[in-house]
């Protein structure tokens, strides 16, 4: 199994962090994707997957921390290579205050980083399709996922008609979230990716910030479960699914230190 999004680099995960790769390969995960969402972060993952097989990282500029001065350090972090997406980037308007103009100025400038330099990017978005479905038709070719997406199924056709894939993390697990399980469901089967986006978001059995890369098993165990498949089968389907947008290696052992 791959989690594609997991913040290794932030505590608690951070401060335990062989332990945590130790129960995650004990889990059968293969390969984790930190994504960084300022400089410091950045630094952080890029380190972390140049000393831990099976982690890989991207860099971001996330909309809650947006800030233009920071994009020229973006541009020389990606010309580093080694990334495997830009990301986490997007826009968040839950904040009535948000500066909406300074988001949308970031996540644009970062669009067309990933457009121009062919990799894929992990959005963040929360309070915000509409404007973000119109930035992605107005930067075509993006290709990429929506990460622990909260969509309706009818926001998520416009997204999957542009080629996006959709993360489903530990939200999929617990007994309430029914838009959550509908969409799970509704996404093709080719478009499904896992995640825990640990520590900060948690499942049905670990809550935050207790949630690690290892929970990825119980996210395709709820979606397994929704889509009517084994687990082994959907588990096989995320991976592979992970592997074509993310263009990782074809796991053959899994997370060591």
């Amino acid at each position: 199994m791959v989690d594609t999004h997991s913040h290794l680099t932030d505590e608690p995960l951070a401060g335990a962090l062989d332990a945590v790769l130790r129960r995650a390969a004990e889990a059968g995960v293969t390969q984790c994707i930190v994504p960084g969402y300022d400089p410091a972060s950045w630094a952080a993952g890029r380190a972390l997957a140049a000393t831990h097989d099976g982690v890989r990282f991207a860099a971001g500029i996330h909309p809650l921390f947006a800030d233009e001065a920071a994009l020229p350090a973006l541009e020389a972090e990606l010309a580093k290579g080694g990334m495997v997406a830009l990301g986490e980037l997007g826009l968040d308007f839950v904040d009535e205050k948000a500066d909406r103009a300074l988001q949308l100025r970031v996540f644009r400038h970062q669009l067309r980083l990933a457009r121009d330099a062919h990799v894929p990017v992990i959005i963040h978005c929360r309070h915000a399709h509409d404007d973000l479905l119109a930035e992605l038709r107005a930067c075509p070719g993006i290709a990429g996922v929506l990460h622990s997406c909260s969509c309706s199924q009818e926001q998520i056709k416009p997204f999957i008609d542009l080629g996006l894939y959709v993360g489903f993390s530990g939200v999929v697990t617990r007994d309430g979230p029914r838009k959550v399980k509908k969409l799970a469901v509704a996404v093709p089967r080719d478009r499904i990716l896992a995640e825990t986006d640990s520590p900060f978001i948690g499942t049905a059995r670990h809550p935050v910030p207790q949630s690690e890369p290892a929970d990825v098993a119980d996210v395709v165990a709820a979606l397994a479960a929704l889509g009517g498949c084994t687990e082994q089968d959907m588990a096989r389907l995320t991976t592979g699914n992970a592997c074509h947008l993310f263009r990782l290696a074809v796991p053959g052992r899994v997370i060591c230190t």
